[in-house]
């Protein structure tokens, strides 16, 4: 740690305000808008999809009796703070932050916050089915599990089937007989953790039996 933010720590512990060995915060910020020290965030974007990244600058911000020498983020996500006037954060989990940028100048502490919201992504629905060539009355085995969500840490967590002909079913794996020929769309739609879905479709086409033809 720079020897100046040394300083700056020690005067705030002597002022009986300082928390955890990094907070700055206390008798020495500044939350008002008329006094010394303002600490101004910009961020750009403040929403979307995640994994969202954020670009922050806190250029803005000045002590009137002095000049700034030290901006400290904390970003609501576990990263701890992280030093710097301009930066850039990427909020990898959908969520609402709080962001706080707090700053050191010569008049003392400045605070202020600002929220992001990063988003959810949809799931992306997938499936594949064997036979490829069913007949009537077969039995044929559907996998979703190419399904996937692509947030970070998301995942699908449900699995919807409908066949075309009147049958629906749920899992990631299932099986469906197929009484009459023909075209069938078969749907699949899948659900994340956050309830968001996707839906897909492919079309399966059942031969009759006609002609001694069924059966492999």
């Amino acid at each position: 740690m720079p020897g100046h933010l040394r300083g700056k720590l020690r005067l705030l512990g002597m002022c009986g305000c300082l928390v955890g060995v990094v907070l700055l915060a206390g008798c020495l910020d500044q939350n008002n808008p008329g006094g010394p020290v303002r600490a101004i965030i910009s961020a750009e974007p403040r929403q979307g999809r995640a994994p969202l990244e954020v670009t922050f600058d806190a250029g803005a911000s000045y002590d009137a009796n002095g000049s700034i020498t030290d901006w400290l983020w904390e970003f609501d996500d576990g990263t701890g703070i992280i030093a710097g006037r301009e930066l850039r954060h990427t909020f990898d989990n959908p969520g609402e932050y709080s962001v706080t940028l707090r700053v050191v100048g010569e008049s003392g502490v400045g605070r202020t916050s600002t929220t992001v919201r990063a988003l959810n992504t949809p799931p992306v629905a997938s499936f594949s089915f064997y036979p490829r060539d069913p007949f009537q009355d077969e039995t044929v085995t559907f996998d979703g599990s190419d399904s996937y969500d692509p947030d970070p840490a998301g995942r699908v967590v449900r699995w919807m089937w409908d066949f075309g002909d009147g049958g629906t079913g749920e899992g990631e794996f299932v099986e469906h007989v197929f009484t009459l020929p023909g075209d069938h769309t078969v749907r699949l739609t899948v659900e994340d953790e956050e309830g968001e879905q996707a839906t897909t479709s492919r079309t399966v086409t059942v031969d009759d039996c006609a002609r001694g033809r069924c059966g492999r």
